[in-house]
């Protein structure tokens, strides 16, 4: 007499052989490793070219120059693509073909000021409006490599790395986020407890434009989250009065992949350049 295990095998190899499960659209995910090697990353984000804050990047400059970065991670919305948003916009604004020969001065200037230093690139959700107006208006052009969000901006060719798809980047065992990727919203008190709720982990995360931090303990650690803030205008016509900052963040780690996170919060203080 057949076990209990036995039927449930038996059971199986008979669906096996009298039924096949439709086609699956499901993907494989894995999140981003960035090399090892790195041990010294300066983290930008929120710059919303050609929104920028041209004193904000100077500073933030500065400090990566002046502590040494030996890599730079983009953190989402480095381009605004404004004349992309959903929302209604001022025709007499800034193309989008203006926005990716800024961003090509931009990152000119970077691989100027860090020479030989990599580049890393992670989509935000402003980048992501260039794939929502390609599926929403131009479904033909979808796949053809030209039309690709890396070749549009010559990314290939300055050697800067795209990381897409909403994909966790791991600096060690420090995972970065943007934050659209998890669902952060800008009505978060602290944005840093708000990430924190939405991974119940050690993380960092751009998109809110506030430098913060939020640390709890559990049974086996304390867990310490990081949100940045932003280095674009900080009173654009949409938000004259908001609770943002300018900052950048640096995080270095060691062998092991344990790291610390410097987050800076841009104020022209020499105190934070120490």
């Amino acid at each position: 007499m057949a076990t209990g295990i036995e039927r449930i095998w038996q059971l199986k190899s008979i669906i096996k052989m009298q039924f096949e499960w439709p086609e699956s659209f499901e993907e494989d995910y894995e999140d981003y490793i960035l090399p090892k090697y790195l041990k010294n990353m300066l983290i930008l984000s929120d710059t919303h070219i050609p929104y920028h804050s041209i004193r904000a990047l100077d500073e933030a400059v500065e400090y990566g120059i002046k502590k040494k970065a030996d890599s730079i991670l983009l953190n989402g919305d480095i381009l605004d693509c404004y004349t992309l948003s959903k929302y209604l916009v001022d025709p007499t604004k800034r193309k989008f073909k203006e926005e990716i020969e800024d961003f090509k001065k931009f990152i000119r200037i970077l691989q100027g000021a860090f020479p030989g230093k990599p580049i890393y690139y992670k989509m935000g959700n402003h980048e992501e409006r260039y794939e929502k107006v390609m599926i929403e208006r131009c479904p033909e052009f979808l796949g053809i490599k030209e039309f690709e969000f890396g070749n549009i901006l010559g990314l290939y060719e300055f050697g800067v790395v795209l990381i897409k798809d909403q994909k966790r980047v791991y600096f060690g065992k420090l995972p970065i986020f943007h934050g659209h990727e998890v669902g952060l919203k800008s009505v978060a008190v602290n944005p840093a407890r708000s990430l924190f709720l939405k991974i119940h982990a050690c993380g960092i995360t751009s998109h809110l434009h506030r430098t913060s931090q939020h640390t709890e303990p559990s049974i086996e650690r304390e867990i310490s989250c990081w949100s940045t803030g932003h280095l674009g205008d900080p009173h654009p016509k949409f938000a004259r009065n908001n609770k943002w900052n300018h900052g950048c963040a640096r995080a270095v780690k060691d062998e092991a992949g344990d790291y610390e996170v410097i987050n800076i919060n841009l104020k022209r203080n020499k105190l934070f350049f120490k």
